[in-house]
């Protein structure tokens, strides 16, 4: 049997056994189907989405690494996008207003990549306070509606499940009632019954691989922003300091 042959046999299988279906089936159908589209809308967008903020952070994260100074990258916030980027500007301006540097002395200052003094431990807290707090609404950007395809992955197997059954019970009640086993009674129940398990393999199966390729995508991710974080502070510790006539050019 050739594969179009194999495709044409299967397809007339599945229409029978949907259409010798009752109507409680057919919604079990159509829901996980639902439940489908809707589970690979949010992989498609969740992919698309991860690739953007991986890539963001790569491109900010191999010059930051490489610089000298924290405020190497200061004067290039149009060159940089993504949570890193965002997290490390407002950082310095965190910086900035608590050094009580004026708003006309900070370009001075990134240019000569000086700050007026170091930082105590108390104020890098307060620093790493407001990366901390970027990076946390970026996480929850990420993970948003991932609740969500946990609950379509562990939810359709049952609904496969519980269509199984219901249509299980009803060919043996069918059965019943005339009197006698038969197979041509019997036989289009359980064709409908078993294809609400096959629906609901098909829907979980894709779904939990997704699920953890996402998952183990966002944990590499977050592992990047832990980095970032140990970075940004070591080299606040070690930036070079100078006075305000000093930076001026």
């Amino acid at each position: 049997m050739t594969l179009s042959q194999q495709l044409q046999s299967f397809a007339s299988s599945t229409l029978y056994a949907y259409n010798t279906s009752d109507l409680i089936s057919k919604g079990i159908v159509f829901l996980l189907l639902l439940l489908s589209v809707y589970a690979w809308t949010i992989m498609g967008e969740k992919a698309v989405s991860l690739a953007r903020v991986r890539t963001a952070c790569r491109r900010f994260m191999d010059p930051f690494v490489g610089a000298d100074s924290l405020l190497e990258l200061s004067l290039r916030e149009r060159d940089f996008e993504g949570p890193l980027a965002e997290a490390y500007f407002a950082a310095l301006d965190e910086i900035m207003n608590i050094l009580g540097v004026d708003a006309t002395q900070i370009d001075l200052y990134c240019r000569r990549r000086l700050l007026p003094r170091l930082l105590s431990d108390h104020e890098i807290q307060k620093v790493q306070a407001v990366i901390e707090r970027v990076l946390t609404k970026q996480n929850l950007l990420i993970e948003e509606r991932l609740g969500t395809l946990g609950t379509i992955v562990t939810l359709a197997p049952f609904l496969g499940l519980l269509g199984t059954v219901w249509g299980v019970m009803l060919a043996f009640v069918g059965m019943a009632q005339q009197g006698r086993p038969d197979l041509s009674i019997l036989a289009p129940g359980i064709c409908g019954a078993l294809l609400t398990t096959v629906v609901g393999l098909v829907v979980a199966i894709p779904s939990v691989v997704g699920l953890n390729a996402i998952l183990n995508a966002v944990k590499r991710t977050n592992v990047e922003m832990d980095n970032f974080v140990d970075d940004f502070v070591a080299k606040m510790r070690l930036q070079k300091t100078g006075s305000a006539t000093n930076a001026q050019p």
